[in-house]
């Protein structure tokens, strides 16, 4: 009887922990939702989390953070009215930044994905998740202005 017992707490632990941990979509949907609440981006991120994007690649929260606020202004929020620079980190044009739409969300076992579009920018990120955290987010944009010359 007490074996039976240790196996049933065992069971409701393990299926609680489950409940309670989110699943890469919903990791994902959250950051769409997040609405550029640097706090709210950086909670999912593993300490040692990889950002890859346009030929650029951020290591640990730190340095994802001063990404997020370089597009979001250093707030907690970037308002809509706020002219906030898109994904791309290209200027808005002249009637205000255009509206990101997110197009899809899905996973494929531990990786996230999102497609979506903001004027002629068109992407799809891919998000790996370990332990409940985005280790590694690889960013594949399409259509947007031309990248400046590196010197």
């Amino acid at each position: 009887m007490l074996k039976f017992a240790i196996a049933a707490v065992a069971l409701v632990s393990a299926s609680g922990a489950l409940a309670a941990g989110s699943s890469p979509a919903e990791i994902v949907q959250r950051h769409v939702a997040s609405g550029g609440n640097i706090d709210a981006l950086m909670a999912d991120y593993a300490d040692d989390a990889v950002v890859l994007q346009n030929g650029r690649v951020l290591e640990g929260k730190a340095a994802i953070r001063k990404f997020y606020e370089g597009m979001f202004g250093g707030g907690r929020a970037a308002p809509a009215s706020s002219g906030a620079r898109g994904p791309a980190g290209a200027a808005p044009p002249a009637g205000g930044p255009p509206k990101m739409t997110v197009d899809k969300v899905w996973q494929e076992g531990k990786v996230g994905f999102v497609s979506w579009h903001m004027g002629p920018v068109k992407a799809t990120e891919e998000f790996v998740i370990r332990n409940g955290k985005i280790d590694t987010q690889s960013v594949f944009m399409q259509g947007g202005p031309p990248a400046s010359p590196r010197g």
